[in-house]
Order: structure tokens, then C-alpha cells, then sequence
């Protein structure tokens, strides 16, 4: 009898060893046998004196860490998370960050004209005339027919803030032009975005 082991751990140990043996088509003896039942004995026996380190398994090409590991991984990505979360609210209560636009609200002595197709020719120096009268103009062109060189000789002439915006937009896109009119306070509009050419008008006169 194995000192230390009871006679039930023996014979488990020794029915997995003599199972073992017998599945490799009676290679091995009886005497390798007690050889392995012995070392699996004295295996057994035998304290662990360190603890067993942290590791991790490569099964297939594929590291698999510990769960802690993971863990940790997944706080630091809540915590980053919430620190954005955190700076994004303390930006929108900055109020910088809420002052509204001097084109959205109306202010006395001061006239807000909305100038279409102001990228225009015509437009253009319509809206030169009026930001040379003090008016504050707000632009909308779709740069179909206009030239955004000319809106930007306008903005170098006129760089103070609140004097002179420009919107590329479609009048024909209905949710534009209400977004646009929902966000600016127009005290007037000059309409001149059209399709102008008397050549369109004879080819096409529904454009």
C-alpha cells in the first residue's frame, strides 16, 4: 500500500493507468505500468511549495488571458468613456458654446437682409451696396450659376463679425430653405436666384 493515499484514490488511479495502457494495442507490460502508477503516487504526494503563476494559453494561434485581465481592460474603457461624456457636457454649459449667432436674433438699428442667389453678378454687388449701407446680409446660393470668388472678395471687404454670411443652399430643397429661415432673423429679403438664360428659357421653360 502507497503511504498517504487511501485505497480508493489507489484504485482510481491505478484503473486510469491500466485503461490507458490497454487502449495501445498491448505494447506496453505489466511492469511499465506499476512504473507509472508509482510516479503518478509520488506525484501526488508531493506538496506544491509556489503558487501557480498567471499565464496565458496559445491555442491555435490565439492568446487567451486571464479574466482579470480582461477586466481591467473593459474599466479603462468605461472610464475613457466617461470622461469624453464628462468634457462634452461641460463644453455644451460653456456659454460660449450656447451664445447664440448675432445672424439668429434681431437687433435694433440693425437690418438683416437674406440676398438669394447673391453669388450672382447681379447679386453680388447688390450685396456689395447693402453691406456699404450697414445692413447685415446673409447670402443662400447653390453656385450653379454663381461664383463663390466673388462671396469671398465680399467677406475680405467686410471681415467684421455679424456683418456678412453665406449658406450654399437649393431653394428648391424645401427642408433647407426652412432650416435656414428657422435659424437666421431675416428683417428682409431680394430674391434674384433664377435661371436667367434665354436659350434655357425657349429649350427648357419649366427649369
Amino acid at each position: 500500500m502507497v503511504p498517504g493515499c487511501t485505497i480508493g484514490e489507489i484504485a482510481y488511479t491505478r484503473g486510469s493507468a491500466i485503461e490507458a495502457a490497454g487502449s495501445i494495442s498491448g505494447f506496453w507490460n505489466a511492469a511499465f505500468v506499476r512504473g507509472i502508477l508509482l510516479l503518478q503516487m509520488q506525484n501526488f504526494n508531493k506538496p506544491r511549495t509556489q503558487p501557480r503563476p498567471n499565464r496565458s494559453y496559445a491555442l491555435g494561434g490565439m492568446d487567451h488571458t486571464e479574466p482579470n485581465k480582461k477586466k481591467g481592460f473593459v474599466r479603462k474603457i468605461i472610464f475613457a468613456s466617461f470622461l469624453i461624456a464628462l468634457c462634452i457636457f461641460m463644453l455644451k454649459q460653456s456659454p460660449s458654446f450656447r451664445s447664440p449667432s448675432r445672424f439668429s436674433r434681431h437687433e435694433t438699428r440693425i437690418t438683416h437682409v437674406l440676398v438669394t442667389g447673391g453669388a450672382g453678378y447681379i447679386g453680388s454687388h447688390a450685396t456689395l451696396r447693402l453691406l456699404k449701407d450697414s445692413y447685415r446680409v446673409t447670402i443662400v446660393d447653390n453656385l450653379s450659376r454663381g461664383n463663390i470668388g466673388a462671396v469671398k472678395v465680399l467677406q475680405d471687404l467686410f471681415p467684421q463679425p455679424g456683418r456678412l454670411q453665406f449658406i450654399y443652399a437649393d431653394l428648391g430643397d424645401a427642408k433647407a430653405v426652412n432650416k435656414i429661415f428657422s435659424e437666421n432673423a431675416f428683417d428682409a429679403v431680394i430674391h434674384f436666384a433664377a435661371v436667367a438664360y434665354v436659350g434655357e428659357s425657349t429649350l427648357d421653360p419649366l427649369k
